[in-house]
This record gives C-alpha cells, sequence and structure tokens, in this order.
C-alpha cells in the first residue's frame, strides 16, 4: 500500500500501527522517528519499525505515508517541522484523540508550505489501554477497533480513501466525522469518563480504597493513565469537555436530590434509565 512510510512516535499507538502494518504487508520500509534511542532500538527489535532515526526532518524527505503519532500536544509541532520538508504529493495523517486543535494547527502548517502540496487527513483509532510505551504495542491493538476520520472541505479524496483503506486493513471499522462532531462526541465518551475516574478516585478515602473490588477497579481503570497525557487531551479539547462536564454535574445533581430526599421512585428511574440505554446501545460491548 506504501513504499516508505515514516511513523513519529512509535510507542503504544504508532508502534502497533507499524506492526499491524508489517504483518499485513502493507508497508516496505518504516522508519520510527522518536526522542530515546533506547525505546526506537525497541521497536526495531520488535518489529514494529526497520529503522529509528531522531531526525524527523531527514526521515521524512522520501515519505509516502507521515504518521504523527506523538502525544497530542506534539502533533502540530511535528507537523509544522514535517511539511515543509515532505515530498510533493505525499500523505500526512495522525493519531490524536483530539481533532479540531490538531486540523487546525496542521492547516495553518500546510500553508505555509512554500511550494507543492502534502495532503492531511485527520484520523483517530479508538484503541489503547491505560499503558505507553512501545513495551505495550502489540500488532492485533486495531482489530475489530473503530477508527474515525475527520476530513474537512479542503480534504484530498485520493489521500482521504488511501487513508481507510489503511485502517480497514489493520482491522478497523471505518467512520467519518466533522472534527468538532468528533471532539463532541469523544468528550462524552472518552475524556468525561477519564476525567470522572479520576475524581472517583480522589474522592475515596485511603481506607475504603484498602477494600476495593472488581467494581471499583472496572469503574476506575482508565484513572492509571498518564497524568500529562490526559491533562493535554483535557485542555486542548476543553470547550467541548466543558459543555459535557457541565451536563455532567446537572445529571449528577439531580440523583444527588433523590438520595438526599430518600426517592426510591427517581433514584430507581435513573437506575434503570441508564441500564435501558446501556443494554440497547452498547449489547456487544460487555
Amino acid at each position: 500500500m506504501f513504499q516508505n512510510v515514516v511513523i513519529v512516535g512509535p510507542g503504544l499507538i504508532g508502534g502497533s500501527l507499524g506492526l499491524a502494518m508489517k504483518e499485513n504487508g502493507l508497508a516496505e520500509r518504516i522508519v520510527g522517528v522518536g526522542h530515546r534511542t533506547s525505546s526506537l532500538d525497541r521497536a526495531r527489535a520488535m518489529g514494529a519499525i526497520d529503522e529509528g532515526t531522531l531526525d524527523l526532518v531527514a526521515a521524512v524527505g522520501e515519505a509516502d505515508l507521515v504518521v504523527l503519532a506523538a502525544s497530542v500536544q506534539l502533533i502540530c509541532e511535528h507537523a509544522s517541522t514535517a511539511v515543509g520538508r515532505m515530498k510533493d504529493g505525499a500523505i500526512l495523517t495522525d493519531v490524536g484523540s483530539v481533532k479540531q486543535a490538531i486540523c487546525d494547527g496542521v492547516r495553518d502548517a500546510l500553508d505555509a508550505r512554500s511550494e507543492g502540496t502534502v495532503r492531511f487527513v485527520g484520523a483517530h483509532p479508538l484503541a489503547g489501554s491505560e499503558q505507553r510505551g512501545i513495551q505495550a504495542a502489540r500488532g492485533d491493538l486495531y482489530q475489530d477497533a473503530l477508527c474515525v476520520l475527520t476530513p474537512t472541505g479542503e480534504t484530498d479524496g485520493d489521500a482521504r480513501t488511501r487513508v481507510r483503506q489503511l485502517w480497514e486493513a489493520v482491522g478497523c471499522r471505518v467512520v467519518e466525522y466533522a472534527p468538532e462532531v468528533h471532539d463532541r462526541m469523544l468528550a462524552q465518551i472518552s475524556h468525561l469518563p477519564h476525567v470522572v475516574a479520576a475524581c472517583l478516585v480522589n474522592t475515596a478515602s485511603d481506607d475504603a480504597i484498602e477494600l476495593a473490588a472488581g467494581g471499583f477497579m472496572d469503574t476506575t481503570r482508565v484513572a492509571s493513565g498518564d497524568a500529562a497525557l490526559w491533562r493535554d487531551i483535557c485542555l486542548l479539547n476543553r470547550k467541548a469537555l466543558a459543555e459535557s462536564l457541565r451536563d455532567f454535574g446537572e445529571v449528577f445533581h439531580r440523583f444527588a436530590q433523590a438520595v438526599e430526599n430518600g426517592d426510591a421512585k427517581a433514584v430507581e428511574d435513573e437506575l434503570a434509565r441508564a441500564k435501558t440505554r446501556r443494554d440497547d446501545r452498547m449489547p456487544s460491548k460487555g
């Protein structure tokens, strides 16, 4: 599918993509760009990349596809560095979980390019775990996962098709939304749950946590995610997340009032509504 691929940030997400591309014969040569030689050596030993380098500028010159898989705070910075060195017609994509800020930043970088065309397609594979780093990467991470593409009116049609085909080839079901729609929905089903999980852990006393079992552990698993990474996600998507937090606060306040008032019907209604919505809308997700 691609002769020369560069993955900027071959950690959990980028490294897993590299493994999946190699296992499915989607790339002839994959170069990993990172900031630690040790991590690049491990990615190469695992087979996620064919070679590694610390030099982003040198790496992207011959690339047919560049995948920005670093933390969301760094994606626009890497795009600004890469697009001026990429060859005419090359495809640039990313895996960031916040799309509007990234799409805006990449567009600015593309507008500053002096000549030729680099074709950008925003993407977000909804896969991963609370773990980070190349040591957690695996080739089947994207099997049966969902990947959201976020094309705009400026997105090249051929590039859009090729990026879609890439994610489908590594096992994803692909859907498309505008960047701002993606951010609003992800605030509700990813970013808000992470904040709520963190607040649950921070609310529990040390003595109570000693008694924590399956329910609490399952509900708060995502709170083990990297704090700096999630700080950046929360702030880059702060408008949509703040709106979701306000909505959650209203629902939470309503439930708290029902409990305080001893209103058994209202408590049961809230619980039953949640059970019905989850069972009906997510029956195959456990």
